[in-house]
């Protein structure tokens, strides 16, 4: 009997080992390592697995880990910092300008003959069920500190209540099984399956934002939000204890949310009390209105924001875990009423607001530095405008961030938004007073305070980024591709690097070396759809139509939400003498966007080719009012118009023509007609 127990466990055990054995021997599945190990020049370095995170997204919304690398053995005399949270840790919508780098600059500059090492882990839309193993994997790198800043996506990142990643809000012990099932090759393949067996429509077909949990409202009382303060708080804990028994000194925070400027993005209710709350300030009941505002926030049926209970937790874990290695900052109610003086929107934190926290941090580490660091100190703290210069902030930097925001609240659920129009006359009100300085000469200043910097710190590949944007602001491509390529050196496994540069080549007219950056772009992340694209692009343009079709056809298939890809493929069928098929595309890549202008000019056009007049005057209709100042769309409509014989429709048009581009003889020609 004892025999036949044994043989019913052991074979099927047997059985799954063989079966694991093969499918690693035949390289399917992937690593689930948060790091990797890559040899860069002469020198062993930690650096970013970008497959950790497909145990947590499927697989057409997986939000890749922000690029970094680390020596392997730390170096004596340096301090390792490790930040590790969410996207606001990560400093969305630009990294290069995170709290983190602020601190960097501030300690840096403080104690310039020490090297401060700051590791930022954070990655965009994960939550503490993703955290605890990057927790883990860091307690064996040798961290002196670690800052976790994290609370904003327990309800709509992976297993949280309102998630659109896949299971809502399971028990903590179902994600531990599930997760520990996916480190073996023979779980990633029950994994792939069963999201193979799902019905199309069950998940979103490309990452789309925060629009996307628009249909994932919860109310406040809903049971499932238990179950995720349960698994955070039970997280939290694990990932302290992976910090001090690391031996690292951990400064917890609080999370702190945009309250009196970010209304809430759903529920009647909570709209009644952020109107409430505004009411209170408005006479001057400070405290009577942070209440209010908070619980606008804690009853907000799409909870993008760390609410009240979130923070909560995170306080009672200080309390618990109290002691000489872990800090505490509350960053939650460290200032009267958080809103835009630190917000860009709900809770990632502006310039001002990045270097309030990175200020705070680097505080807080201060006192904690051994006494002969701290006995180095050469000055006081580094104003906010010498850290900014360090991190390469300029004008044009700006302009590029405030641009990304501007886009984002153009869509929903910011669109929706209260104040949403206040909001983004702000925005342009600054980006025109940006403008009024990013003149030829700020350029050439800009330009060389950022040389002088990177001489400084050679090895600083996110300086570096920032200085590649300058530089192709500034209309300086080929510098620009120069400190793309000297990231590529640092970064050997960034693809994103490769992509820059490859467009940089692109439009120096070096295609053949583009083409070989895009080839690598994709070699590295073949889901690199704008990649794709620009391949196409070249082909095209070297009348490989053929070539060019299945490549723009890839990223239009890797990214169907975006309509460029489908306008791209018209052109391409175009080209084909395949007029309907072009047709359609045109008309899928308006379906998708309805206020995208080159689709319906090329929809227009196409028409027009086809000998559909009639049909062709509505898209350019169309095109002229979203466009109105597009010279090509008028002498166009105004052409079509003529085969049409509506002649004062027509001379209309050309006038138009004229006013925008006096030089268009086209237009000249047909009024003199």
């Amino acid at each position: 009997m004892a025999f036949r127990v044994i043989a019913l466990l052991l074979i099927p055990l047997l059985a799954l080992g063989l079966l694991e054995a093969g499918l690693r021997l035949a390289g399917y599945g992937y690593d689930t390592a948060f790091f990797k190990t890559l040899r860069i020049g002469n020198e062993d370095f930690l650096v970013n697995n970008d497959d950790f995170v497909r145990r947590f997204f499927p697989p057409q919304l997986v939000r890749l880990p922000e690029v970094l690398r680390m020596e392997k053995e730390k170096p004596p005399g340096v301090t390792r910092i490790f930040i590790l949270g969410e996207s606001a840790a990560l400093g969305d919508p630009a990294p290069s300008y995170a709290a983190a780098r602020y601190m960097r600059a501030l300690l840096s500059d403080r104690f310039p003959g020490h090297r401060f090492e700051v590791v930022n882990v954070a990655i965009t839309a994960i939550n503490s069920h993703a955290i605890l193993p990057i927790a883990r994997e860091c307690a064996k790198h040798q961290g002196d500190f670690w800052i976790v800043y994290m609370g904003n996506n327990e309800m709509v990142g992976p297993f949280g209540a309102a998630s659109v990643f896949g299971a809502q809000a399971p028990p903590r012990w179902m994600v531990r099984v599930s997760l520990a099932l996916q480190e073996l090759r023979v779980g990633q393949l029950l994994m792939a399956a069963t999201r193979h067996l799902r019905p199309k429509s069950s998940s979103a077909a490309s990452w789309g934002g925060m629009e996307m949990f628009l249909g994932n409202q919860i109310p406040s009382d809903d049971p499932r939000k238990e179950v995720v303060y349960r698994n955070f708080r039970e997280n939290l804990r694990d990932i302290l204890r992976a910090g001090l028994d690391g031996g690292a000194r951990v400064l917890l925070n609080t999370v702190a949310v945009n309250l009196k400027d970010c209304p809430p993005f759903a529920s009647t209710s909570a709209d009644a009390e952020y109107r409430n709350a505004q009411t209170l300030l408005s006479q001057g009941n400070i405290v009577g209105a942070r209440a209010q505002f908070q619980k606008a926030c804690d009853d907000d049926t799409l909870p993008f924001r760390a609410d009240s209970r979130v923070n909560a937790t995170i306080r009672d874990a200080a309390k618990e875990f109290a002691g000489s290695n872990l800090l505490f900052f509350d960053a939650a109610d460290s200032t009267n009423i958080p809103g835009d003086n630190l917000f860009y929107e709900h809770v990632h934190l502006n310039f001002d607001g990045n270097y309030w926290l990175g200020r705070a941090w680097a505080e807080k580490i201060e006192p904690l530095l051994p006494a002969d660091i701290r006995g180095s100190a050469a000055r006081d703290w580094s104003s906010q405008e010498i850290c900014e210069r360090r991190l390469g902030l300029f004008a044009w930097n700006r302009a590029i961030v405030l641009n990304e925001v501007a886009r984002r609240r153009q869509k929903p659920p910011l669109s929706g938004e209260s104040n949403n129009v206040r909001e983004l006359n702000q925005l342009r009100e600054k980006l025109a007073r940006l403008r009024e300085s990013m003149n030829v000469s700020n350029a050439s200043e800009a330009r060389g305070l950022y040389l002088e910097d990177i001489q400084r710190d050679s090895d600083d590949y996110m300086l570096r980024f920032s200085g590649a944007d300058l530089l192709e602001a500034i209309g300086a491509f080929r510098d620009a591709a120069e400190q793309w390529r000297q990231v590529e050196e640092l970064l050997p496994q960034y693809y994103l690097a490769y992509l820059q540069q490859g467009r940089m080549l692109e439009r120096l007219g070096q295609l053949d070396d583009a083409r070989m950056a895009f080839e690598r772009t994709v070699s590295l992340y073949p889901r690199a759809a704008v990649a794709w694209f620009e391949l196409s692009n070249i082909d095209a343009s070297q009348g490989k139509y053929a070539a060019a079709l299945k490549e723009c056809e890839r990223a239009r298939n890797m990214e169907p939400d975006q309509p460029v890809f489908y306008a791209c493929v018209g052109r391409l069928l175009s080209k084909m003498n395949r007029p309907f098929e072009a047709i359609a595309q045109f008309r899928e890549s308006i379906k998708i966007q309805p206020a995208y202008f080159d689709g319906h000019l090329a929809l227009a056009e196409e028409l027009v080719a086809s000998g559909k007049f009639a049909e062709a005057t509505n898209d350019f209709n169309t095109a002229v009012q979203l466009k109105p100042d597009s010279a090509r769309a008028h002498l166009e409509f105004g052409e079509a118009l003529l085969k049409l014989n509506s002649h004062a429709a027509a001379h209309r048009q050309f006038e138009e023509t004229i006013r925008i581009d006096p030089a268009n003889t086209a237009a000249r020609q047909y009024l003199t007609q």
